[in-house]
């Protein structure tokens, strides 16, 4: 692997062993139990921020293709990272072990040997990403490793996705982290476009309050900012648009199914948040508006997903700092 990509990584795996340090220290955990989720969560996020960079992602996709070997590699290293929290805590479950390792090999094998196909969602598409975002999104992954929180998972299984589609499937997705002036502008717009439709709908059906505090803390804002971006927005943006829309483009002629598809499917996921069966239904169609605000940047970005995790974000974060559910 080339300098640009070792780099970064390694810049980004400090940051992200900072990140989790500050984390830690708010939280009850041991010192122990903190080393150990510093060490298994920042590599993890130090590749998937590194592979942001296209010329780091070339490097590393070059060298996943050149290299017979990568493949164990990676998917080993993951394995290892995964089994850190329960070899240094004593909670170490060699079973739900392979069934990690099942499932980072069952990805990567079966994308690499779509990798000569044009990338069009087909059913071994499909059952990845359902094996991968569905009990990520019920939570059923959490009972594999109680030491690792949402935070860990949600950067793992958007790693296993990028080097998975963007590396081995060498489907052209969209993940780039490195902005310009046309995302700031574009998820600005859609930012605009879906607050016009999202609040007053949400207040009409009651399912949104205004709810502003009489102060805010900036520290607490800013790193809420943060992990909204990184374990929620890039996620779900990702899977929802970069793999899903991206590859619904290539399977129909009509350019509005893959958008409505997605959204559709991104305001689902939605479903298991609330019990209300009124206040379900409300949460879907927001989302689903949202979701096609998400959509159109994606689009009109040139099938980039900076803008759309950017306004993702931002929907999010506005959320948190003037409205309630």
């Amino acid at each position: 692997m080339k300098t640009k990509l070792i780099s970064l990584w390694v810049l980004w795996s400090l940051f992200g062993a900072l990140l989790m340090y500050l984390i830690a220290s708010d939280s009850s955990k041991s010192t122990l139990t903190t080393i150990a989720m510093m060490l298994s969560f920042s590599p993890i996020l130090g590749l998937m921020l590194a592979l942001g960079s296209p010329k780091a992602a070339n490097q590393f996709n070059g060298w996943i293709k050149e290299n017979n070997n990568a493949f164990y590699y990676i998917a080993s290293g993951l394995t290892f990272l995964f089994a850190i929290p329960g070899l240094l805590t004593g909670n170490f479950d060699p079973y739900n072990t392979i069934i990690f390792v099942f499932i980072v090999f069952a990805v990567f094998g079966v994308l690499k040997q779509n990798n000569a196909k044009e990338f069009k969602l087909n059913w071994s598409d499909i059952a990845l990403w359902i094996l991968l975002w569905i009990p990520f999104d019920f939570r059923w992954y959490n009972g594999l490793q109680p030491n690792l929180d949402y935070s860990w998972w949600s950067i793992a299984i958007s790693l296993v996705a990028i080097i998975g589609w963007y590396g081995y499937r060498d489907a052209n997705i969209g993940y780039r982290l490195v902005p310009n002036f046309k995302d700031f502008r574009i998820a600005l717009l859609s930012l605009l476009m879906i607050l016009i439709f999202v609040v007053p709908l949400g207040l009409t059906t009651n399912f949104l309050t205004f709810s502003i505090p009489e102060s805010y803390d900036i520290p607490k804002l800013t790193a809420h900012f943060l992990g909204l971006f990184l374990t929620v927005a890039l996620p779900e943006e990702l899977f929802f648009r970069g793999i899903l829309l991206k590859g619904l483009k290539k399977v129909t002629k009509k350019n509005w199914v893959p958008i409505v598809v997605s959204s559709l499917a991104f305001g689902l996921m939605h479903w298991n948040n609330l019990n209300d069966l009124p206040m379900q239904i409300a949460y879907i169609s927001l989302a689903t508006i949202a979701g096609l605000g998400y959509g159109w940047a994606y689009i009109k970005s040139g099938n980039n997903l900076f803008a759309a995790i950017l306004v993702h974000t931002l929907v999010d974060w506005i959320w948190k700092l003037f409205l309630s559910a």
